[in-house]
């Protein structure tokens, strides 16, 4: 690890929370060497990720450019399972591509693999503990490859958004942006670089593969009325569809004294909707359900979907991996972890009971346990919150 440039950034061979909150956070860049602190990702999480996220091209969330161009459809230019690293990958994509440049990106790769999305909220845990958890989530972006001259894999200014820039692999060489100077830093691999929002930092051209991984915190409170359409409109319609009849999709009828008579019914349905959505009972539910999310997602949304509920049978054991949290809304009781939700039919005392057993560490037999608990276990493992013994 290495720095030049006309200005200087701190290094920190050793890591303390309250000291980088309190000197660096909100105020300006640091670098924090490998091994000063758990890593927020790991390169083998990340790759294994990358190649769920090449299942999924017309997601938008993935982009390929080879030389000047950005590529549609990369085809088997991204990564596969056979490739198993990214070294293995390189090595293909070299053998195919020959010297022309390459960058991968994968938005939000934290949302495709739970361990990346486990590891990074692990990392961001004691960083909310001090400065509090944002309304709106962090935002995560793996780029790999081959910076060709002039390129910059991620080169524009995050204004609204703090940057945890983690090297995952290679020496990346970067120019960060420091009143109106510029700060050159190569990073090692391990090595985490932080800056405030509102900087700007740029790839230099390299000649050798490199990945980093960004992770973005964002500094900006969210915009009014920001999380209102997840209260009033998450899940199905609350109100049953209809079958409009010929014409009543038109959005104003004049009355025969050319003035609108009533509101049409496209309108007239959609109004319907959101009056049933905003109930009482109805909102509350949907508030606590948000609440809950927000509670155990670990600040990074959206969460990777869960996996299918786990078989359990009567000699199986259980015990909680992840906390899981539970509150009564509407006559109804909701239990989340690890960012999702679910609703059971257990009392208040019977889910209060399995639920602290969990939080508690405790080994729960599903024997002892009625067969809506079995199916809430068999949900919560699905969450990956849970396993067998």
């Amino acid at each position: 690890m290495s720095r030049s440039g006309t200005v200087e950034i701190d290094t920190l061979t050793a890591f303390d929370w309250d000291l980088f909150v309190d000197t660096y956070w909100d105020r300006r860049p640091v670098l924090i060497a490998s091994g000063a602190i758990p890593a927020p990702f790991d390169v083998h999480e990340v790759f294994e990720s990358a190649v769920t996220a090449a299942r999924h091209p017309a997601s938008g969330q993935l982009g390929f450019t080879l030389g000047p161009r950005r590529l549609t459809d990369p085809g088997d230019l991204l990564p596969q399972p056979e490739d198993r690293s990214f070294a293995r990958y390189d090595q293909r994509l070299v053998a195919h591509v020959g010297r022309e440049p390459f960058t991968l990106r994968v938005g939000g790769p934290h949302t495709y693999h739970h361990p990346v999305w486990r590891r990074a909220r692990n990392f961001l845990s004691p960083l909310w503990d001090r400065t509090g958890q944002p309304l709106l989530g962090a935002s995560t972006a793996l780029h790999h490859g081959v910076c060709g001259p002039g390129r910059a894999a991620y080169g524009h200014p995050y204004t609204r958004v703090a940057t945890f820039l983690h090297a995952l692999l290679g020496r990346p060489r970067l120019r960060l942006a420091l009143d109106e100077r510029w700060a050159a830093v190569r990073l090692a691999p391990g090595d985490l670089l932080y800056w405030p929002a509102g900087r700007r930092c740029v790839v230099e051209a390299g000649g050798a593969p490199a990945a980093v991984v960004r992770l973005g915190v964002p500094r900006a409170a969210p915009a009014p009325g920001h999380g209102v359409r997840s209260l009033l409109v998450p899940g199905p319609d609350p109100a049953p569809p209809r079958t409009w009849q010929d014409g009543a999709d038109i959005l104003v009828r004049p009355t025969t004294d050319g003035h609108a008579d009533r509101l049409p019914p496209v309108l007239a349905g959609a109004l319907a909707r959101y009056r049933e959505a905003a109930r009482p009972g109805v909102l509350r539910r949907r508030t606590v359900r948000e609440a809950l999310l927000h509670a155990t997602d670990g600040g990074l949304r959206p969460v990777p979907p869960p996996a299918r509920p786990v078989h359990f049978t009567e000699g199986d054991a259980v015990r909680a991996v992840e906390r899981v949290l539970w509150a009564e809304a509407g006559g109804r009781r909701l239990v989340a972890a690890c960012g999702h939700v679910l609703e059971t039919g257990l009392t208040g005392p019977e889910l209060s009971a399995v639920v602290g057993l969990l939080n508690a560490g405790a080994t729960v037999s599903l024997a002892e346990l009625a067969p809506s608990a079995r199916a809430l276990l068999s949900q919560l493992a699905g969450f990956r919150a849970v396993q067998r013994v």
